[in-house]
């Protein structure tokens, strides 16, 4: 049967503006800018989507429209003895998976008691946040080798979660479309709602200051590439599989190069408004409690789950409300990546490969993940979290973007993919594009591999863990490439035979 396809350009659109704009545009993306020289952060972060995100999201979305076929069939039409990449790619997207379900639970939690302040309200609702963060909602024990029991509403929101996954991917990519256009569209409404509330606070400005205010000598600093570099690669959900599916469902004579532009313009837009509202919710809690700037919790989950709850204890009215709007804002922006992730990455490589049915592969998919996720619903599970994420997040995305671009660009051939994109497309890429996809693209992600991951890593424990536990991100790495390599040499019906049920 015919591969399926988008019912409309626009569902296309805005499932790859959804797979790209997750929970890390509302609090990964400020907090960098504002670490790395506020609005002098966002020349090297507009040099990486230009030199770096656009040309190798284009060589996924162009791949998998040449091929007609997910990301491990992109690969073995490259060649037979590749297609272990693609599976490197997709076991690195179905571990994702795991644990991002799991911090939307938390968002699911959050939305759910947040009319009800239970870590308290004003001064000493910001005192309890973190407490509550870490005590009430995830029972944190001692360290990785404390996995204590589960944290019992966790485990059922992580199942409701699930559960809305399957319900929207077991029919494909006509269902995810339709649904993907209203999850992009309803949290930009409550973003625009956040930031208005954010403005009307005092000290609003003040925080907007630290957030923009340029400081053109951290330029000079590699950090700042290797943070630009690295929020563009993750931002833009390159390297995990998806995308390549996603380019399969669109027809032979679809543009690809104009859908690129929009995909990855409306994401970094996204991100760099957020900011916006960030700053502001942070300038209000360093006017209301006195406090400077570097000493408001804006980094990694933090931001989410412990400084806006804090803000949330210390605004003069509608709190509760407002919590809710932006926990509920914070599960849609995961919920298009996550079943991006579930189905470009990990369905559909598998209904491609072994020709089982849609509702097959998803149940498979969906279930398998849930029990995996249990992991990091333990009172350890954060810990746990982090180390995979380590190990798959960075170092899996990474090193399978570094591979698939030098396999396309030297063995399928850079000059054959931009010739392949010219064909349909308003904007034509010019030759240049050959010299960036060979060269550039593996140079400069092979650069944040070893400068922000191996030199760090190599010279201390990771994260300060103990040894053991900081060595699974190689094991977690080590066992997923051997995975690749197995199913690689599994033999099945030639995918061009198989139909989609």
């Amino acid at each position: 049967m015919q591969r399926e396809r988008w019912v409309s350009r626009r569902y296309l659109i805005f499932a790859a503006i959804g797979s790209a704009i997750g929970l890390g545009n509302l609090w990964r993306f400020p907090y960098l800018s504002y670490k790395y020289g506020g609005g002098a952060f966002l020349i090297p972060w507009m040099i990486g989507l230009i030199v770096i995100g656009i040309p190798w999201l284009m060589l996924e979305f162009g791949m998998g429209r040449y091929f007609q076929r997910s990301v491990p069939g992109v690969f073995e039409g490259v060649g037979k003895k590749w297609e272990w990449v693609g599976w490197w790619a997709v076991f690195c997207a179905f571990l994702i998976d795991t644990y991002y379900t799991v911090v939307m639970a938390w968002s699911l939690y959050y939305a759910g008691v947040s009319l009800g302040l239970p870590w308290g309200v004003g001064k000493a609702g910001a005192a309890g946040a973190k407490q509550y963060f870490y005590g009430t909602v995830l029972g944190l024990s001692s360290g990785p080798d404390v996995l204590g029991g589960v944290q019992w509403p966790l485990v059922g929101l992580l199942a409701l979660t699930w559960i809305a996954i399957f319900l929207i991917v077991f029919k494909g990519a006509k269902v995810i479309g339709k649904v993907a256009q209203w999850a992009v569209i309803i949290p930009w409404i409550l973003l625009v709602v956040i930031l208005v509330r954010g403005l009307t606070l005092p000290g609003a400005v003040g925080g907007l200051n630290y957030y923009l205010t340029p400081d053109f000598a951290a330029l000079g600093n590699l950090d700042v590439w290797f943070a630009a570099v690295s929020q563009i690669a993750f931002t833009l959900s390159l390297g995990m599989a998806g995308m390549y599916a996603y380019g399969s469902f669109t027809a032979k004579k679809a543009d690809v190069t104009n859908n690129v532009f929009i995909t990855s313009f409306s994401n970094c837009a996204t991100s760099f408004f957020a900011g916006f509202a960030v700053f502001s919710i942070v300038g209000f809690i360093m006017q209301s409690l006195a406090i400077p700037v570097d000493k408001v919790s804006t980094s990694s989950i933090g931001l989410a789950f412990i400084t806006f709850p804090v803000a949330i204890s210390m605004l003069p009215a509608t709190q509760g409300i407002f919590g809710v709007l932006f926990f509920l804002c914070l599960f849609l922006l995961g919920l298009t990546s996550a079943f991006f992730l579930a189905y470009g990455g990990v369905i559909s490589p598998l209904m491609d490969k072994f020709g089982i049915s849609r509702i097959k592969a998803t149940a498979i998919v969906t279930g398998t993940a849930f029990l995996l996720g249990l992991l990091f619903t333990s009172n350890g599970g954060l810990y746990w979290l982090d180390i995979v994420d380590r190990a798959v997040s960075f170092y899996g995305l990474l090193l399978t973007g570094v591979i698939s671009t030098i396999v396309v660009g030297w063995i399928f051939g850079a000059e054959k993919l931009r010739q392949h994109l010219n064909e349909t497309s308003d904007i034509k890429v010019g030759k240049w594009f050959n010299v960036v996809i060979k060269v550039v693209v593996p140079a400069g992600l092979l650069f944040v591999v070893i400068y922000g991951g191996l030199v760090p890593d190599m010279s201390k424990s990771y994260g300060g863990y103990p040894l053991w536990a900081s060595s699974m991100i190689w094991v977690i790495l080590a066992v997923t490439l051997g995975l690749s390599f197995i199913f690689q040499r599994i033999r099945t019906r030639d995918p061009k035979e198989v139909n989609e049920k």
